[in-house]
């Protein structure tokens, strides 16, 4: 829960919560200088081409329904702050209002938004949706169909067209999500700690920007830092303390593997077992026994992130929300970079992230008048920010939180270049640590975790894909 809950909330200190709250003067002061509308003189208005006329809504709110958002939160960020002036200012030029807000918990999310799925209500409402709600209210029918919205042009580059293909059957859609995907999975490393071993402090840096940040190079470095420093006979110094779930999920990725795919008729399909993935299981469950930091009798499940942060071990591999400003590793004492995970042997010899963006989806309980002004307010709401509408926009939100911008220009940049769509948060039901625990913790080889939950989770793929 804490991961999850720290990566939407990277996320959303980029994109900001809420237009609410700011005033067009406030907007104006905040993003400069102009005339007439102050610092949005110069964006176009758009006319409705019913009426000639601008759109005015007539003061309609929609609400952006997470499990995470306070629309009453502070700015976080210089950019947060003009994102929130802007929406302000459409808001106010076409007579609408939108918010984003945690309409309900992450456990009960999914209830509340099938409950208003089916009965409907006063509210306008378009719900940001993870797996949990995805192909089970595709096949029940409550998601509206995005195809249909006469009002929005989804060939713009700010829609995700790989969030677009997550519920796509056919020509129809029935999830959106708009910018950058979110950059994930990577690996974190202590510059100290390589300093002290004979590393220059950027060497993963030069690896990956020369190609040769494998899973070879990476393992030849973990083989250097795990020793036994007393000669007790003993190790007592680890080359890592990593996530277990993230690290296998970024090392079957890697290796141009996954647990579920997806074929060109739209089918998932168990991938757990493929060539590609057990040869990352078992590079997974080597790398596990030998350089994984053990957790201590009594220790706390998340010991893998004290242990990183208190210099004990060089690398962590993890999600990149934990550089979010005033984030996990904000008061770490030595100097970090991040880079993404290492290249596997059987993979396209690019680097990638995972795409595992949340959807937004609107409720098809709305006729077609309604949904298409719901829509087109969400349209303007997502709208760029001016000044932060060039190609690298998206970078000023993440400097803040990393030590260098190596971590920003470089790995990010490759994250954003080539996200890779995961597939296994589809499936309603599917318990990842089916694999991952006993394989990482040793008490299974792959081969058997594969047998232990192969039928079990073809029914549920099966069920998904009727």
């Amino acid at each position: 829960m804490k991961k999850i809950a720290g990566s939407v909330l990277t996320l959303a200190a980029v994109l900001s919560l809420t237009v609410v709250g700011c005033s067009k003067k406030d907007g104006a002061a905040s993003a400069g200088s102009g005339n007439g509308d102050g610092a949005y003189a110069e964006v176009k208005k758009e006319k409705d081409p019913k009426t000639k006329k601008l759109y005015d809504f007539g003061g309609m709110t929609v609400t952006i329904g997470d499990w995470w958002s306070n629309p009453d939160s502070e700015p976080g960020s210089k950019q947060d702050e003009d994102t929130r002036a802007f929406r302000s200012w459409l808001g106010e030029t076409y007579n609408f209002k939108a918010i984003q807000s945690d309409c309900a918990g992450w456990s009960e999310h999914p209830k509340f938004v099938s409950n208003f799925c089916v009965t409907g209500g006063d509210e306008n409402y378009v719900f940001i949706i993870d797996g949990r709600s995805a192909n089970s209210g595709v096949k029940a029918n409550l998601f509206y169909d995005l195809s249909k919205i006469n009002n929005i042009d989804w060939s713009k580059p700010k829609w995700d067209q790989g969030a677009i293909a997550k519920l796509k059957k056919g020509n129809s859609f029935y999830c959106f999500s708009y910018g950058k995907p979110e950059p994930k999975d990577g690996m974190f490393f202590n510059k100290r700690i390589l300093q002290e071993n004979g590393y220059d402090p950027d060497y993963p840096y030069d690896l990956q920007k020369e190609g040769k940040w494998t899973w070879e190079t990476f393992e030849d470095m973990c083989k250097k830092l795990t020793k036994d420093t007393d000669n007790d006979g003993v190790i007592d110094q680890y080359a890592m303390s990593s996530f277990n779930t993230q690290f296998s999920y970024a090392a079957l990725d890697s290796n141009g593997a996954s647990l579920v795919g997806r074929d060109a008729n739209g089918n998932y399909f168990n991938n757990a077992g493929s060539e590609k993935s057990m040869e990352a299981w078992n590079w997974i469950a080597r790398m596990f026994a030998t350089y994984q930091l053990p957790q201590g009798e009594g220790a706390s499940w998340d010991y893998f992130y004290t242990a990183f942060i208190n210099g004990e071990t060089a690398f962590l591999a993890d999600q990149e929300y934990n550089a979010q400003p005033n984030g996990r590793f904000s008061a770490m004492k030595d100097d970090w970079g991040f880079v993404c995970f290492p290249l596997g042997p059987s993979g396209d010899g690019k680097y990638h992230t995972i795409h595992d963006t949340n959807m937004w989806v609107l409720p098809s309980v709305y006729d077609s008048d309604r949904a298409d002004k719901i829509m087109k307010i969400v349209d303007f709401y997502t709208e760029d920010v001016p000044g932060y509408d060039s190609p690298d926009a998206w970078k000023d939100g993440y400097y803040a939180g990393f030590r260098d911008s190596r971590a920003v220009d470089e790995t990010l940049q490759l994250m954003m270049d080539t996200p890779n769509p995961r597939f296994d948060t589809l499936i309603s039901g599917l318990n990842q640590g089916d694999m991952v625990w006993g394989i990482t913790g040793g008490w299974q080889t792959p081969q058997e975790a594969y047998e232990g939950c192969k039928n079990s989770w073809q029914s549920l793929i099966d069920d998904c894909n009727k």
